[in-house]
């Protein structure tokens, strides 16, 4: 079970002083500045950013620590006045589309981490010597999952704990609604250092709490960071169910027995369930250099928003119903996706539980001249009815392989 440390904006950090008319669209250009970002794919830099960090440049290696405030930055999103950028959000409800947020959350953490480290930026050539990436979506709690497309959306956000070559960025996104801003969702990243020049991990500033507020805020992200680590020493991957969660799986097992035989590969469904592996949907993507990021790699974001498109399709074509986002879990990037790569996502709905539903989506690459296949991330969303009504079926595991991600969603979820 997940034992997550939620908290609200601190105090101390006033939105009103902090104020700024840019936009998530002047984000990504200062990022793209700050790394030196190829623009035009094929021309320039081929690497994709930092081309003139050379190695006859000297990187400053004292790093003067931070505060949470002077992290703290916020972007718009302006649907109230701009109609043709409502376009490129809108969704069939004519609200706006979660997995545009979702690469909207991805680009305002990396924008987040880079302005916590801006005391490394080598003046000189104007570069930031740190290639910084997503390493983890930790949780996205969502308040309103169908948010109004003609009313201006805030992302803000301020870093919450710094180790020595990662951090944790707690964003926040707040919609308009006649000059005061509601809440939205609350988002935890992890991002991650790297010397572009070497590929190892670079050190990040150091955070420090400048009020008991701020203090509390770090330890909690130190809370956050030895959960973590906690959840992934406990893996079903590396120790075996526990007792209440085998007793789970046999009795899943035993109700899909033939009755009055001793048969057990003879297996009947109930008349409110599905076997898991019939809710599976697969697609497959190219990835092509529009969906780049700052260093020619497929975009995280990119990646999330087409799995999770997905997954609300794999949900609530088991549901027979349109689904509501309620959150998104756990979700880890193991490997850079390469330009030109074959991406191949599968979803499946693992767990069922009331009005919610749990599913997974394996995302992999396939090497194009060997068929070699390595999974690149796992992604978990967790949606819910509309109108909070039970769902009446629910899915069965056939396989040892299955059940492990039943009890996987189970845990998810709970």
């Amino acid at each position: 079970m997940h034992h997550r440390v939620f908290l609200f904006v601190p105090r101390t950090l006033n939105k009103t002083t902090f104020r700024s008319i840019q936009t998530i669209t002047d984000v990504r250009k200062t990022l793209q500045n700050l790394v030196g970002a190829q623009l035009v794919f094929g021309h320039g830099n081929q690497s994709g950013s930092h081309a003139g960090l050379t190695d006859n440049i000297t990187v400053n290696s004292t790093l003067s620590p931070r505060t949470i405030a002077e992290s703290y930055d916020e972007a718009i999103i302006p649907f109230a006045t701009n109609i043709k950028l409502r376009e490129r959000y809108v969704n069939f409800d004519n609200k706006v589309r979660f997995g545009r947020i979702l690469e909207d959350l991805d680009t305002m953490a990396v924008h987040i981490a880079y302005k916590h480290n801006a005391p490394q930026i080598i003046q000189s050539i104007n570069v930031h010597p740190l290639a910084i990436v997503t390493a983890a979506v930790d949780r996205i709690e969502v308040a309103v999952p169908h948010m109004d497309i003609d009313r201006d959306v805030r992302l803000s956000g301020f870093t919450s704990f710094v180790g020595k070559s990662s951090m944790e960025v707690i964003l926040t996104i707040d919609q308009d609604n006649n000059g005061t801003w509601e809440h939205v969702l609350r988002a935890y990243f992890v991002l991650a250092a790297r010397d572009p020049r070497t590929k190892k991990s670079a050190k990040m500033n150091p955070l420090i709490g400048s009020t008991e507020e701020d203090k509390e805020i770090i330890r909690k992200g130190e809370l956050n960071r030895q959960r973590r680590l906690t959840e992934q020493d406990k893996s079903l991957f590396k120790t075996p169910p526990d007792t209440s969660e085998s007793s789970i799986i046999h009795d899943l097992f035993i109700k899909t027995v033939t009755p009055n035989t001793s048969i057990f590969r003879s297996r009947l469904l109930n008349q409110d369930s599905m076997w898991m592996s019939e809710t599976t949907l697969k697609t497959m993507h190219i990835g092509h250099p529009e969906q780049r990021n700052l260093y020619n790699k497929i975009f995280g974001g990119y990646l999330m928003r087409k799995s999770f498109d997905l997954a609300w399709t794999t949900a609530s074509l088991f549901a027979k119903q349109k689904l509501s986002t309620l959150a998104v879990d756990d979700i880890m990037f193991q490997r850079p996706v390469e330009i030109g790569s074959l991406l191949f996502l599968s979803s499946m709905v693992v767990y069922v539980e009331g009005n919610k539903i749990q599913t997974r989506i394996h995302a992999e690459v396939v090497d194009i001249h060997t068929a070699k296949r390595e999974t690149t991330n796992v992604f978990y969303f967790i949606f819910k009815t509309k109108d909070n009504s039970q769902i009446t079926k629910n899915v069965v595991p056939q396989t040892y392989a299955e059940a492990m991600m039943y009890l996987d969603g189970k845990r998810h979820l709970d």
